[in-house]
């Protein structure tokens, strides 16, 4: 088991190293476009930007997808990721960036609902009540 979460982590890693070698790689050109914009007032940029800016989000989507797929494997990577110094770590959680607060944003998203769904699917409500 050691092993494999040794190779979750290395993947994890190198997933995210991946990442942030694509976004070296597109920060210059969107910060010059965006340079090339306000001199010169090109609107004809816009198109460029707007197929940078969707090229870097879909960037962040296949990490954030990588990423969901191997925490599903090995959770524990998924909130303090053994990359990071405990430094970072430590500030991360400082920051905020929390287990409960996920939770708490899934709830904000999803409104005062969940809280009964919750309730309900747990007391086997939903129509799968045994008696």
């Amino acid at each position: 088991m050691g092993s494999s979460s040794k190779n979750i982590e290395q993947a994890q890693e190198f997933s995210y190293l991946e990442w942030m070698s694509l976004q070296s790689q597109r920060i210059p050109e969107l910060k010059q476009l965006l340079a090339q914009r306000r001199s010169h007032g090109d609107e004809d940029n816009d198109s460029k930007l707007r197929e940078l800016t969707g090229k870097i989000i879909g960037d962040f989507k296949n990490y954030a997808a990588k990423r969901a797929d191997l925490a599903h494997r090995c959770s524990s990577n998924y909130y303090a990721p053994t990359w990071n110094s405990p430094l970072e770590n430590a500030l991360i959680w400082m920051g905020g960036c929390r287990p409960s607060s996920f939770f708490r944003l899934v709830y904000a998203l999803c409104g005062s609902q969940t809280e009964i769904r919750v309730t309900q699917f747990l007391r086997n409500i939903d129509g799968y009540e045994s008696s």
